[in-house]
This record gives structure tokens, sequence and C-alpha cells, in this order.
């Protein structure tokens, strides 16, 4: 999927005929009496009234922003919903499907297109209705229109203090791939949270020439890896989920998955991701200034032997990987296998199938024990079969992790 037809590229602006022309105004207070320094804490606060962080998307064919109000730690309220829904049909007949059916607010958050920031979608569509149409503004371009020199004196630090968060590759093209030239050049820090279909996170490896053109996904990490390398950006954030492609020969026409290949008709999960190959676009300066957040899959499921080749080990995994003779080196530290700064897992949603009447349904019985990734709607039955195998292995494996453990407190103490 190529975006450069369907998104117009921003022009940027001429700063070399805006110094020429730009009234130095030194008889102004602001520009003849405070020094630069003082300036540039004006507007930082100004940057800071308005949100450092803010949601960048596409409205109307054109670029918009909305503040971002979710707090790094805040855990997902749609987990704790799914929760609330199984504790309740945990006291009713079971059904065949064991499906849970969403209806109004919760489907449209579980189908939310940005994500874990659904809140701040939520926020925003309920100021734009209030506002019928319209949106209280920022003091971005109040202040980058003042005038030329306050345009040029402020810029820069708008650009280092702001963090762009984008939802969509269509979004992200936009801002980054199509106009590498205007302020995407200039920025510091960016956050990406996407949910893309697993042929998508697949396509790059699946190419059949190293000239063919690259894909969206793969095109995008193109674009980061060159603002990485040859311009500003300094730090990078990455969530990655799957998504259900409606185009996908498994989905009919109101976007059910009605047999995937392999004889599947529930939704694509985490577990379908061959991790280094959605990732494998992405190395270099790029991969050592980036934290990646990826799923975590339930520790019910077992991965097949051959899928671990394609998996992120984290160190525990690696080492017991390793005792069982497998030998791969995968590790999460630099030159172990993991070349990102940091990687870490979250508790993902469910697999999820839509409804022709518009209802979001969570599959929570996954063919392949993946159940709904969460953890949640877990029996007495699998968390012993999880304390089992936290416990369980080989009498040397155990003996292993024994003196691992006492060494360990050992160098503490």
């Amino acid at each position: 999927m190529s975006l450069n037809k369907t998104i117009t590229p921003a022009t940027a602006p001429n700063t070399a005929y805006m110094r020429e022309t730009a009234n130095p105004q030194l008889s102004s207070t602001l520009f003849g009496r405070l020094p630069l320094e003082i300036r540039d804490m004006i507007y930082v606060e100004c940057w800071r009234a308005s949100g450092l962080r803010q949601h960048v998307f596409l409205r109307d064919g054109r670029l918009t922003h909305w503040p971002c109000t979710l707090v790094s730690d805040e855990r997902d309220e749609r987990l704790e919903e799914l929760h609330r829904m199984i504790e309740v049909q945990g006291t009713q007949p079971r059904s065949r499907t064991r499906s849970l059916v969403l209806h109004g607010k919760w489907a449209r958050r579980f189908s939310s297109p940005w994500h874990n920031h659904w809140r701040c979608e939520e926020e925003m569509e309920g100021s734009m209705a209030d506002d019928e149409g319209t949106r209280s503004g920022t003091l971005f371009l109040s202040i980058l229109l003042t005038c030329k020199r306050t345009y040029l004196e402020s810029r820069p630090s708008l650009y280092a203090s702001l963090t762009p968060i984008l939802t969509d590759l269509s979004s992200a093209h936009a801002l980054l791939a199509l106009s590498p030239a205007t302020i995407s050049s200039r920025l510091h820090s960016l956050s990406l949270s996407l949910a893309l279909p697993v042929a998508t996170l697949h396509q790059h490896r699946l190419r059949t020439h190293t000239t063919d053109a690259p894909d969206a996904w793969a095109g995008l990490c193109t674009a980061l890896s060159n603002l990485a390398r040859f311009d500003a950006l300094r730090d990078v954030a990455v969530r990655l989920a799957v998504a259900v492609d409606d185009r996908d020969p498994g989905a009919d026409e109101a976007g059910r998955m009605v047999g995937l290949p392999g004889g599947r008709g529930d939704a694509p999960a985490w577990p379908d991701v061959r991790e280094r190959w959605a990732l494998a676009a992405v190395r270099g300066v790029l991969a050592r200034r980036l934290t990646l957040w990826l799923p975590r899959v339930a520790p019910t499921y077992t991965y097949p032997e051959w899928m671990r080749t394609y998996l992120y080990l984290d160190e525990e995994e690696e080492e017991e990987d390793n005792e069982d003779g497998g030998g791969s080196g995968r590790g999460r530290g630099p030159g172990r296998g993991v070349p990102f700064r940091r990687l870490e897992r979250y508790e993902a949603l469910p697999p999820m199938r839509r409804r022709g009447d518009g209802r979001v349904e969570p599959r929570m019985d996954g063919p392949r024990g993946v159940g709904s990734g969460t953890g949640y709607g877990r029996g007495e039955g699998d968390r012993g079969k999880e304390k089992e195998k936290e416990v369980g292995g080989t009498r040397l494996q155990r003996t292993r992790r024994s003196v691992r453990r006492l060494v360990g407190g050992l160098r503490l103490s």
C-alpha cells in the first residue's frame, strides 16, 4: 500500500526569505530588552500550556492536532471492563462460543482507531460536537503567526519540546514520509501507536525483489531511520498491535472474519506475527533510539519451537532456551539479538470480531491457547498449569535457576 497518491505533500516555508525581510523590532520590549534565553523560556511555557504531547491526524484531508491526556503508566480501562464482563459471565451458563458482545459506548472504545488513546479521541469528538465543529485553540499558531521574527525564533524550541503522537499510517506518512523537509526534520521525539494487519507487518520480508517499492510500514520505518540518522530525531516510541484487514479474503463485507488461511475463523492475534520480520526494517541509529512496546502473550500459550526463532525473547526465556539446547543467543541487551534501546511488553486486548450490526465481539476462546492475550478468563486449571510451568522443567534446569538466584543474592549482599 502506497500513500504517495492519496496525500498531498506539505510545502516547506521559505525561511531564508523570512530572515532577509524580518523586522528586528528592537524598540519592542520582547526583542529589545529581553535576552534570547528568556524569550526561549517564554516560548516553552506557551508550548507547555498547549500540551507537549499532541495527537497528529488527518481530518477532512488535512493534518490537525489534539492534546494527549493519556498518562504514561495509566492502565487501559478497557481491560478492566473486560475483567468485569468476564466475572459477570462466570455466573451465567457458558455459551458455545464463549464470546463477549459489547454495545454502544464500549463497542466504540474497543474499536477506536486511536487504540490505547481512545479516551483522547472521545474528548476530541466531544469537544468538536459541543463547539459545533470548532475546537478551542492552542498557542502554537498564535505564537508562530505573530511576526516573522517570532516565527523564526520560536520554531526550534517548539520542535524540540513537542512529541507528535500518530495512530495510523496515513497520518504518519503525511507528517513524515511525504514531507521530510518540513517540520519532521526538526522533531526531537516521536510516538506511534499502530494496529496493523499481519500481512502489512510481514510484507517487507515477503518482497519478491529488492528493487520493489517498499510497503507503507517499511516506508515509514525508512523515513524514521533517515530522520534519526541525518536529522534531529533522538527519541522514538512505537507501540504495535494486530488489526483485522477488512480487505483480507477472510473478511466479509461487514468486516467479520469468516475463514482465515488455515481454517481459522477467529481474528488474527499477536502470536501470528513473526516479530523479527515485522521489525526487519528497523535498524541502525533508529533501533538504538527506539523504545518498542509489543503485546504480551498469555502465559498459558506456548509458541512452537520453530516460531521462537522469529521472536524477541526476554533474558529469562533466553536462558531457558539455551539450557534446552537452543543456543540462540537472543536476548534484550545490546549485541544479543535485540538492537533496540528498550523492549517492553504490554497487556493487550483480545482478538476482535466486528459484527455486521456495529457491535464488537472480543474472542476469549482462542483456539491456540491465546485466549485474550491478557490473562483474563483463565480458570483454576490454567493457573495451575501456569504455576507448574513456572516451577517445572528438568531437575538440572531447576538446579541451575536456583544457583543463579543464590549467586545473584550473594552479589547484591
